[in-house]
């Protein structure tokens, strides 16, 4: 009897120390190391940089800062939020381009956001996430499926870094052409990023 009673106590004991050392976090996009967009054309590849964004990632559940207390249900939300108007390349023309294909005026923003982690497998100092989430871009929402890579830096920064490719017809753009059509540019883009998340 009073070994379960004990037994007991010991449990209870354990579950308030873990609740009470268990903590939401709230971290907000602090760095962009790179954020590009990559294309590609029948005449040449193209591309533009993402110089503008504001993320915040809410995690739950956390006793100790560190990839191995990351499990699933420990990303509560994460979104992205991108100005059209902090897009630019190195063409002062395509820049205009892209802005006004992406329909900045009306919809001067680019969202991301999570809807749902996977899973996470572990890959020496860093973890692999597959996560599901929402692009909104030019006012058109797409669902999609990515990979991305995770760091805790020494300085309880994380680092998410990846790529994602995305069709421009998915949004309700049609790929631009130039010179009474000779010039296509292709379907296909590829996102590419590395950003730090901080407290």
């Amino acid at each position: 009897m009073k070994k379960s009673i004990l037994y007991s106590l010991t449990l209870l004991l354990f579950f308030v120390f873990s609740s009470a050392n268990a903590q939401d976090i709230t971290l907000n996009l602090s760095e962009i190391h790179e954020f590009k967009i990559d294309g590609d054309s029948n005449v040449r590849t193209w591309d533009a940089d993402v110089t503008q964004a504001n993320g915040t990632l809410e995690l739950s559940g956390i006793e100790n800062f560190s990839l191995d207390a990351f499990t699933t249900d420990t990303f509560h939300s994460l979104n992205i939020t991108i100005p059209v108007s902090g897009i630019e390349s190195d063409s002062g023309r395509l820049t205009s381009n892209l802005q006004g294909y992406l329909k900045g005026d009306d919809f001067p923003e680019i969202t991301f956001n999570l809807t749902e982690v996977t899973s996470i497998e572990m890959d020496g100092d860093k973890a692999v996430i597959t996560a599901n989430g929402i692009v909104n871009a030019a006012g058109v929402d797409n669902e999609v499926s990515m990979s991305v890579e995770a760091v805790v830096n020494p300085n309880n920064t994380v680092t998410f870094s990846g790529s994602q490719l995305l069709l421009m017809t998915s949004f309700n753009i049609d790929p631009p052409t130039a010179v009474m059509g000779t010039i296509r540019s292709r379907d296909e883009m590829e996102i590419i990023f590395q950003v730090s998340f901080s407290r």
